[in-house]
């Protein structure tokens, strides 16, 4: 499954620093299990969007915890347009 993880950071100096830091050492790779299918920050580096795939989600708190001291996260399960038409071709008429 698809999953959108979205993070932000208030604009704290100290704590950007140390992000970018952590990034660089890690690649801001998620764990094993986890597969990083894109990333995006903002232009404004108030912070950016994963695009991630397992089916494990322990995976995904795992590499929230890896990241939630520093940044606020969202993750939210989505689909692609080709799953969301089988489900509306599927779905009951109203």
């Amino acid at each position: 499954m698809k999953f959108m993880l979205t993070f932000t950071w208030a604009p704290d100096a100290r704590v950007r620093a140390e992000a970018i830091e952590r990034f660089q050492k890690t690649g801001g790779l998620p764990p094993e299990g986890v597969t990083l299918l894109g990333r995006w920050t903002r232009v404004d580096l108030s912070g950016g969007f994963d695009l991630l795939e397992t089916n494990d989600p322990k995976k995904l708190t795992q590499f929230a915890y890896m990241w939630s001291d520093l940044m606020a996260l969202q993750i939210t399960p989505v689909l692609e347009d080709q799953h969301l038409s089988e489900v509306f071709q599927s779905a009951p008429k109203q």
